[in-house]
């Protein structure tokens, strides 16, 4: 299906990313440059690159996978970011620029001392390294059969792994984040004209029908067969509702709050509102992602269901799958979809290349330097410029190391699905370090003892949960009946992450009695009208979602009363925050206020949640 129009999209889209990245990057010497941008992206920069960052090839592709083998309760991955975007905004946020740090453990070591930032830095490399390895993996396998159709019959799955690596660690090497956050620009546009196109392709499909017609397919299928349902039931082997709205919430927390190379561009920003902008901007978009991948997955499920062939196609096939049947050949849409696929690779690859090398350079290679062998071997100063060679270089090592992960460690047989395979797996490094990142911003006296026992303690347990729960669901089968035969991990990451917190907090009450730990504290002051507006918000939203659980209130009634509910809350708010500026000056800083846009996308959010439960 693919032609020389296709290559021609394609490879211009290729030259366009590789040109805009060594420009924007030319004049990168300094460590502020090189690792934040110079402190100088503006919003849309940031939300771009957000965008672009989480939209990896994971989501592209292992997002319409899921879609296609289990249904559209995977847009929760997307919808229930939204109070965690918001939480980085308004709590997380203001403190890390207030301390004007390169690295999130930076954070962590003027919190709890330097063995904590040492062990945030160490798991972050070891995370990241696997998320790079798959998403090279996931990258190759995906455009396996764009070669073969393009007649590049000599590029195979390793070769497409060395490709995909040592382009995006070229412009990734010479021009910093402003490379990777101006080039996620491009990327993103590139995603969301693809992830569109295909949507509608798939959609109005003849086997499909068109929206009327997906929906038709929906209320005809069975049970077994249906796609549509947001939440799934607890016993669910993929996506539990009970896991969706527990373990989810501090995954996401953990990845948009705490995580370094998703929070490194806010960093960069020209200022708190840009960044706050960038956040929230990227917000609306990630609204958007369901439709244009889960939904595009739901439907193949309904047109592969048409001709019986659903059972021959592996969930991570099914994007290449479905290009071939649903792209008309000869306008360039293979190009495109091709194109943003490339981009959706790049600009995750990008964005944790260039966090691996801020967080070495940052945290461990100025420790070596004070060392009496590292200054004997290193020198005792280290200047701009020597921070951004050892940057660069072990940018290269970190490249490396990752491509022969991918192509050691992975299988492009895999039957899986990729997308939740990886979320567990990195989810057993991560909960120890969101506890006390949390305890640490919310409460003054958490302890610094208590932080790095906390953090080794928690990936002890989270690989120990799964045998405790078989152990546990022999004893009492009740536990089977409720969460089924396999923990899920969305379930195992809410134990992990309570207990985490509640040892966080008993730990330091012991450690208390025989020393006070130094702290920054929660310095962000909630004003006592806004609290008690909150409490009395909560309780609305809570009515709302039990007339709708308990008495089946419709769905569009509950929708469109908690959408006017909450977006008059977030309205008061900004209205009660101009009043202390004259009359003539308070409608110019409404606006200015980013209040009234949170409270535009935490309403959309939850109409959303209703409008699909």
């Amino acid at each position: 299906m693919f032609n020389y129009i296709d290559a021609i999209i394609f490879l211009s889209t290729l030259g366009l990313v590789l040109g805009v990245g060594f420009y924007v990057g030319k004049k990168e010497n300094s460590k502020d440059d090189y690792f934040l941008g110079g402190r100088s992206l503006p919003w849309w920069g940031v939300a771009g690159s957000l965008f672009g960052t989480n939209v990896s090839a994971n989501h592209i592709v292992g997002m319409l996978g899921i879609g296609y083998s289990v249904g559209f309760a995977q847009s929760n991955y997307m919808w229930g970011a939204i109070p965690a975007l918001l939480l980085l905004s308004y709590v997380f946020l203001p403190l890390y620029r207030r301390k004007k740090i390169f690295t999130l453990s930076q954070f962590l070591g003027n919190r709890y001392g330097e063995s904590s930032q040492l062990l945030y830095s160490g798991i972050l490399l070891v995370l990241i390294a696997i998320q790079l390895a798959a998403g090279l993996y996931i990258g190759s396998r995906s455009l396996l059969p764009f070669w073969k159709d393009l007649g590049w019959e000599g590029i195979g799955y390793v070769e497409g792994v060395l490709l995909l690596g040592i382009i995006s660690t070229a412009y990734t090497w010479f021009g910093g984040l402003k490379a990777v956050v101006y080039t996620d620009v491009i990327q993103s546009i590139l995603i969301l004209a693809a992830g569109v196109l295909l949507a509608y392709l798939t959609i109005q499909h003849p086997l499909v029908g068109g929206w009327e017609g997906l929906w038709a397919k929906e209320r005809l299928a069975s049970v077994s067969d249906q796609r549509m349902n947001l939440f799934l039931a607890s016993d669910h082997s993929s996506l539990p509702w009970t896991g969706a709205l527990s373990g989810l919430f501090f995954l996401h927390i953990f990845y948009w709050g705490t995580n370094q190379y998703v929070v490194q561009r806010t960093l960069g920003a020209k200022s708190l509102r840009e960044a706050r902008v960038g956040i929230l901007g990227d917000g609306f978009l990630s609204l958007t992602i369901p439709f244009f991948t889960v939904l595009t997955g739901v439907a193949a499920y309904h047109l592969w269901s048409q001709s019986q062939s659903t059972l021959s196609v592996d969930p991570d096939e099914a994007f290449s799958r479905l290009v071939s049947i649903v792209v008309p050949s000869g306008y360039g849409f293979g190009g495109l979809i091709l194109a943003g696929l490339l981009g959706a690779i790049f600009s995750s690859v990008d964005s944790m290349l260039n966090s691996a090398s801020t967080l070495f350079t940052v945290d461990f290679y100025s420790r070596i330097k004070k060392t009496e062998i590292g200054k004997r071997f290193l020198g005792e100063q280290e200047s701009e410029e020597e921070a951004v060679q050892v940057g660069r270089k072990f940018l290269l090592f970190f490249s490396a190391l990752t491509i022969l992960l991918a192509l050691f460690t992975y299988t492009p047989n895999s039957k899986g699905n990729f997308f939740l395979e990886i979320s567990g797996q990195s989810a057993h490094f991560t909960l120890g370090l969101l506890s006390v990142f949390l305890v640490g911003v919310f409460w003054k006296k958490s302890d610094p003892k208590a932080a790095w026992i906390v953090i080794l303690l928690c990936p002890i347990l989270s690989l120990s949960l799964p045998s405790i729960y078989t152990w546990l669901s022999s004893e009492f089968p009740i536990l089977r009946t409720i969460f089924g035969e396999k923990f899920n991990f969305l379930h195992r990451v809410f134990i992990v992450s309570v207990f985490g917190i509640l040892s966080q907090i008993l730990l330091t009450l012991v450690f208390s009695k025989k020393e006070t730990g130094s702290s920054i504290g929660f310095s962000v002051k909630i004003d006592r009208k806004i609290a008690l507006l909150g409490i009395l918000y909560a309780v609305g939203v809570t009515y709302i979602i039990i007339l709708r659980v308990l008495f089946n209130v419709s769905p569009w009634t509950c929708g469109w009363s908690s959408f006017g509910f909450t977006l008059l809350f977030f309205l008061g708010i900004s209205v009660w925050k101009v009043q202390k500026f004259p009359n003539k000056y308070r409608l110019r800083n409404f606006f200015r206020n980013d209040i009234w846009a949170a409270g535009a996308l935490a309403s959309t959010t939850i109409w959303l949640y209703f409008i699909f439960s």
